[in-house]
């Protein structure tokens, strides 16, 4: 296996086993007989030393992968101890370099140094250096990982106490601005004092300006407890100003309902004055019934006396229209007579009947006068056409005279011609057929041909498309819109951030620029920003994109991770920033702080505090604060 793994190593490649890249003593084929020269060497003892040999390779690979440790060690302490050369104690060092130089003599005596000495001791000897080599590292490993874990938590404590520090020199400031103000404010007032009530004693203006401060300590408590309570006062006061209008709505739906109830005792106070002036001492009650049945009674009998009324009328109109209509038909039926007898005595003048009885004899049967106005209507009609006819001919011959031959030969031509008209008839109907087939065709072709300049418009705008869409065009041109959607959302939010200060821009070539609205609107690179108001414009551009983001998927999000960065931020700026982030819970969104400020810490209402790992042996722990 040694010989296998040796014959696949490269200088400067490295050792699938050990990771070496130093190959110094590969393992060598070994010949199938001894060398000339040397003397045999029995099999049991070249098998033992060819696994001795195998078993002195491996320490070594072992020696020298636990050296390449060590040698990690060293330069992880190294970079320790030049980034904090105060933090670690400088003996750890001393004892990395011991230990180095230590792994060079068991990997330079791993092999035998002298002929005649065993190599199973030897071995021995290089496997009990090994091995202790191995625990000195892993204390080392041990002790150097317990002392960058004092060093992380001497940072954080560092971390942690500049925090403090500067928290307390900013209060400290302050106090001390409001104590000199207060203190020019003593003086003012005790000069004051002193010229109103020169009777006190300076030892109760003491007692009052302990209690004046202890009444500002109490302030500034309640100050504190209001700057942390806005929203929740801001949202009692909105309250209250509704509770305010509701309240005062009630108050004047009471004034006019108390001036209706007024208005209403009134008029029923006239009303029963006149309803005493109309009954007198008697029961009203008792009066209105008695008028209600009369009065249900005569609407009663009313009722009746209009449908009477009304079925006399219909009943007079009815025998109106009777009586106008006989009169109507006895007046036709008058004139029809009298035309009757006119009609009758001019009739028998003219037909030479004396009275009506010859007139009845003189009748003939419906089938029988059917008949002879057939036949006499037949006559007609043939008498009518033999006449026309007479006239045709006489009108063509013109009062010529047509012969036997000529009429003979005027038949044949008029055959010859009814032939030839067939043959046109034929002729035409074959045309016809052609025309409606070339209609047929022709129609086709219209279909295809719109089909042909359908095809051929829908191929110009395939071109066009395909010269949209080659190369990155099309894609720059969609990212284009997307970043120019996004700065539009952006500018939104830093406008909210700014109150209208800054907005953002896009410029031709895609970058960010910065429109000054303060100054009239100029635009300038987004460089030239302090590192507050880089951080607003960071933080609403990846508010803008996170919007987006979210907005793609299946499923809303509705969460925002905000990592550091508000360590360059003033105090007004902050107070800003934390606002808008608390204003984002009316958009659905919760925000997620990660910050080591305590000033943003202060704010939260509910806060994760991470509390690393200690030294002896207890893990992180998160805990949760809430306000």
């Amino acid at each position: 296996m040694a010989e296998a793994l040796a014959a696949h190593l490269h200088h400067g490649e490295a050792c699938p086993v050990c990771g070496s890249v130093a190959h110094p003593n590969p393992a060598l084929p070994q010949a199938e007989g001894a060398a000339a020269g040397t003397p045999a060497v029995p099999q049991d003892e070249a098998a033992m030393l060819e696994r001795q040999q195998n078993e002195a390779r491996e320490s070594r690979f072992a020696v020298q992968g636990q050296l390449q440790s060590l040698q990690a060690l060293e330069r992880q302490w190294r970079q320790a101890v030049e980034e904090e050369p105060q933090g670690l104690p400088a003996a750890l060092g001393e004892a990395a370099v011991t230990a180095v130089s230590a792994t060079e003599s068991p990997v330079n005596s791993a092999m035998p140094g002298k002929a005649g000495e065993p190599i199973a001791e030897t071995l021995r000897a290089a496997s009990d250096s090994a091995a202790e080599l191995g625990r000195r590292i892993q204390r080392l490993q041990a002790k150097l990982q317990e002392l960058l874990q004092s060093r992380r938590q001497l940072d954080k404590q560092r971390h942690d106490g500049e925090a403090r520090k500067q928290t307390a020199q900013t209060l400290f400031d302050a106090h001390a601005v409001k104590a000199g103000e207060t203190r020019e404010a003593l003086i003012a007032v005790r000069a004051g004092w002193q010229v109103k009530f020169p009777e006190l004693r300076p030892d109760e203006l003491e007692e009052l300006a302990e209690r004046l401060k202890r009444q500002d300590q109490l302030a500034e408590e309640l100050r504190g407890r209001l700057d942390k309570s806005v929203e929740f006062l801001d949202g009692k006061r909105s309250r209250i100003e509704q509770l305010q209008q509701e309240l005062g709505e009630a108050e004047k739906e009471t004034v006019r309902l108390t001036t209706e109830r007024q208005a209403l005792e009134q008029q029923t106070g006239q009303q029963a004055e006149r309803l005493r002036t109309w009954v007198g001492d008697e029961d009203a009650s008792a009066l209105a019934a008695k008028a209600q049945a009369e009065l249900h009674k005569l609407r009663a009998e009313a009722q009746r006396a209009a449908q009477l009324l009304e079925e006399a009328q219909a009943r007079q109109q009815a025998e109106a229209k009777a009586e106008a209509a006989a009169r109507q038909a006895a007046e036709s039926a008058r004139l029809a007579c009298e035309e009757a007898e006119a009609e009758w005595t001019q009739q028998a003048s003219a037909e030479g009947f004396a009275t009506p009885d010859e007139v009845t004899q003189a009748l003939v049967e419906p089938e029988q006068q059917q008949a002879w106005a057939a036949e006499v209507e037949a006559h007609g009609k043939q008498e009518h056409q033999l006449a026309a006819r007479q006239a045709e001919l006489d009108a063509e011959l013109a009062g010529r005279q047509v012969t036997e031959e000529e009429w003979t030969a005027l038949e044949e031509e008029l055959a010859r011609c009814k032939a030839e008209d067939e043959a046109a008839l034929q002729t035409m109907a074959k045309a016809e057929r052609d025309h409606e087939e070339l209609q047929a065709k022709h129609a086709r072709w219209s279909e295809l041909e719109a089909e042909r300049e359908k095809s051929q418009q829908e191929l110009s705008l395939l071109g066009k498309l395909q010269s949209v869409l080659r190369g990155n065009a099309f894609v720059e041109f969609l990212a284009e819109e997307q970043l120019m959607h996004v700065s539009r959302a952006a500018s939104e939010r830093l406008g909210q951030l700014t109150r209208q200060k800054y907005a953002i821009e896009v410029d031709s070539g895609g970058g960010f620029v910065i429109r000054d609205n303060a100054n009239g609107g100029v635009r300038r690179p987004v460089t030239t920003l302090s590192g507050g108001e880089t951080f607003l414009t960071s933080l609403s551009l990846s508010l803008a994109l996170s919007t987006q983001i979210q907005l793609k998927g299946e499923h809303p999000l509705e969460f925002f991770f905000l990592d550091e960065g508000f360590g360059t931020l003033d105090q007004e700026l902050l107070d800003t920033v934390i606002t808008a982030l608390e204003k984002l819970h009316l958009d659905k969104l919760t925000v997620g702080v990660i910050s080591h400020v305590p000033e943003l810490r202060a704010r939260l209402p509910r806060r994760l505090v991470v509390h690393p790992a200690e030294p002896n042996g207890r893990g992180s722990r998160v805990t949760l604060e809430t306000m």
